[in-house]
């Protein structure tokens, strides 16, 4: 009997033999089918129906859902593709069905703001891709990566050596959602005569590179696609998309302060809405979460109040906070009538005494107004103090007396174009300083400590807030009015808060950052102080709005690096949740953390509502007590 030997000229061959052999072996066990390229599972039922989700921002809506019927009957494209699976082998895949990106701009998704897809299976995967991967980056389809593969395929490094042999007759292709596909290793082009809809919906998508390894990402059975992004401007293309739209008031209507705006809409698909009122700034000045749709309207009422500053108003309805599906409309408003425009004056009282070398307050009201300027002159008519009113609403400033301050007649004088003469209101000051003892109780120094105050205030006896307030008073941190009250239920402004965290943390006066509204204004040092200890900033480098109200939202930051609180590794529970801020998530959730403060019984925040005096003083209080 003659004796063979079996031997190979080339590493490659063997390797070769081995890969037929592993392949035979594989299949012949029923583990692999290998017409097919595996998923996440090696079989699933194809779907039967897509739906399409738009996430907006973190707030996902259902914007379509279509049958395979419906698919069909939408305009159909026919494309090949190549790729490399895994094992590794070339693979082809002929695919009739729809272009994704046609498909997604005919839901009324602004493609440009897209970030990223997930496409789902029912086979339980769930694929991310990136859209710069899917849409952006330039893929072909390769016919030769069949041909060259025995000749040019490097199993060691996982590529062709002969790139541009490789490459030859590369054509441009889009991805595309195949309802019916054939796919398979080694054919000698795309197999049309097999296509069949076992694997609807396929992804499919061309290859950078003819090596590129991409198979995977032809996800099979696809019935859910999750678009991260918005609609187009005046989108909700789709049957099932939200749909609002504005009636009241007009684009640019022009409304006067102290007048009423009825705003009024249609939404389609909604049971409820959010209705927001941002001012040329960007602040949010009103807000309603559960604006009630009755027959597919809503109506709401927004009263100008004195203090609304006048400019460019914008409303804003949809389905929640900065969403793209929502409306806009907006309407300006102008200052009152001359004849409208008033000044009150709390502080100082008419005809009042002062003394040499004492802090003078001045505090009021300005009611139609948007700029007025403030001016104090001593007995000899000179200037001793001057500031802007720079908006309607209450205004506060102080100044010191010099102790050598020329006794007599003070004048306040208030002047502004929309005043029909200048308001003016005398206080006296002393020759000599009287005893303390004669002094406004609500301004006597207070103790050192915060327990078992004495404070006499006529509106807070049976205020929820009333301990804390007359503790805060105590500790020197805030006053009381000339008048015996304390107004807890009224706003405070963003300096008139800063002041008195200031105050209450025993913070030394330090040289911090001025802004082009706080120079010259009576809470400059404060404000200076607070930017210098990293507690507060302004809206940008110029901008701090001293004046405007500190809203529940910056009171939460700000007393969290007041406090020096350690932040929360918590997640925000509340419904409005969303509408926050994002620099003030992680402050609420930790001032929340530390029950400084809370939320209201609808389990909402109000993120942007204005915080109230007691308010304030509650949970300032509430926070030096954790030391």
């Amino acid at each position: 009997m003659q004796k063979r030997e079996w031997r190979f000229k080339s590493g490659k061959k063997i390797k070769s033999v081995w890969l037929a052999i592993f392949i035979f072996l594989f299949c012949f066990c029923g583990i692999i089918n290998s017409t097919t390229v595996m998923a996440k599972t090696d079989s699933s039922d194809p779907a039967t129906s897509l739906t399409v989700v738009l996430n907006d921002n973190g707030v996902a809506y259902e914007l379509a859902s279509y049958t395979i019927e419906q698919l069909e009957s939408m305009s159909q494209v026919e494309r090949e593709y190549s790729s490399i699976d895994r094992m590794p082998a070339p693979v082809f895949t002929a695919a009739k069905g729809l272009d994704l990106e046609s498909f997604l701009n005919n839901q009324g998704i602004d493609i440009d703001s897209v970030s990223y897809f997930r496409f789902y299976a029912t086979d339980n995967l769930v694929k991310k891709m990136s859209k710069d991967m899917l849409l952006d980056q330039p893929a072909y389809y390769f016919p030769k990566i069949v041909e060259c593969w025995d000749s040019y395929w490097d199993e060691n490094s996982q590529i062709y050596t002969d790139v541009a042999k490789a490459s030859e007759g590369a054509t441009p292709v889009k991805p595309m959602l195949a309802i019916t596909s054939s796919q398979g290793r080694f054919l000698s082009g795309p197999d049309w005569n097999s296509l069949d809809g076992s694997t609807c919906l396929r992804l499919c998508l061309g290859q950078v590179t003819p090596e590129e390894c991409i198979t995977m990402n032809f996800v099979r059975w696809i019935y859910k696609i999750e678009v991260f992004g918005k609609l187009r401007s005046g989108g909700g293309a789709s049957s099932v998309a939200p749909r609002v739209t504005l009636s009241e008031p007009t684009a640019n209507a022009s409304y006067q302060v102290g007048e009423t705006v009825q705003i009024e809409g249609t939404v389609e698909k909604l049971s409820t809405a959010t209705l927001t009122i941002t001012d040329q700034d960007g602040h949010a000045v009103y807000t309603v979460f559960d604006l009630p749709i009755q027959d597919g309207g809503f109506s709401e009422e927004f009263t100008l109040e004195a203090d609304t500053i006048p400019g460019s108003y914008t409303i804003e309805v949809g389905p929640a906070p900065g969403s793209s599906l929502n409306s806009k409309q907006v309407f300006q408003v102008t200052a009152a009538p001359a004849s409208a425009a008033s000044i009150t004056l709390n502080t100082p009282q008419a005809d009042q005494t002062v003394q040499p070398g004492d802090k003078v307050e001045i505090s009021g009201n300005a009611r139609g107004l948007s700029s007025a300027k403030l001016e104090v002159i001593d007995p000899a008519k000179q200037s001793v103090y001057s500031s802007t009113i720079n908006k309607s609403g209450d205004f506060n400033g102080e100044f010191t007396l010099g102790s050598d301050a020329l006794p007599g007649d003070y004048i306040i004088k208030i002047t502004s174009s929309g005043l029909k003469q200048d308001y003016t209101q005398v206080f006296k000051v002393a020759r000599t300083k009287s005893d303390a003892s004669t002094k406004n109780p609500t301004e006597n120094k207070p103790e050192s400590g915060i327990q078992s105050p004495a404070v006499t205030l006529k509106d807070i006896s049976n205020h929820w807030a009333a301990d804390r307030i007359k503790q805060l008073i105590a500790r020197g941190a805030i006053k009381g009015y000339p008048d015996g009250s304390f107004k807890p239920d009224s706003t405070i402004t963003r300096a008139e808060f800063i002041t008195t965290v200031v105050k209450a943390f025993n913070l030394s006066k330090a040289n911090g950052k001025s802004f082009s509204d706080t120079t010259g204004h009576w809470a400059q040092d404060y404000i200076a102080t607070a930017t210098a200890e990293g507690i507060v900033g302004g809206y940008n480098d110029k901008i701090f709005s001293p004046d405007d109200p500190v809203t529940r939202e910056q009171m939460a930051a700000i007393i969290v690096k007041a406090a020096r609180l350690t932040p929360a590794a918590v997640e925000n529970s509340f419904s409005d949740s969303s509408s926050m801020a994002a620099w003030a998530r992680e402050a609420v959730a930790t001032i929340v953390k530390y029950q400084v403060i809370k939320g209201y019984p609808d389990n909402t925040f109000k993120p942007g509502s204005k915080a109230t005096r007691a308010e304030a003083a509650a949970v300032i209080v509430n926070a030096l007590n954790l030391k």
